[in-house]
């Protein structure tokens, strides 16, 4: 699985580098650091709508420091146990 964060100004200023480092303790958290390709991006592109991260080609929108764990349960959790068939 590949994981992208925006590290553009205005996602970095929204608190893309809190949630980038969120991000890699629930990975690691999870022992999923050998299933999952996590990476900073330069500009993703709707600055507006930061902070924005992409999941396997799939982009999601307003991630905040507040809602990461969440984001990371539905979304990489998920998605892993329906590729593992759980």
């Amino acid at each position: 699985m590949l994981i992208k964060i925006c590290m553009g100004s205005a996602c970095y200023f929204l608190g893309a580098s809190k949630i980038a480092k969120r991000l890699q303790e629930l990975i690691d958290e999870t022992s999923l650091t050998d299933s999952i390709d996590f990476r900073a991006s330069f500009c993703m592109g709707p600055c507006s709508e930061g902070v924005v991260v992409e999941v396997d080609g799939q982009r999601y929108y307003r991630l905040s420091p507040e809602n990461v764990e969440e984001f990371f349960q539905r979304e990489v959790l998920n998605r892993i146990e329906n590729r593992n068939g759980k």
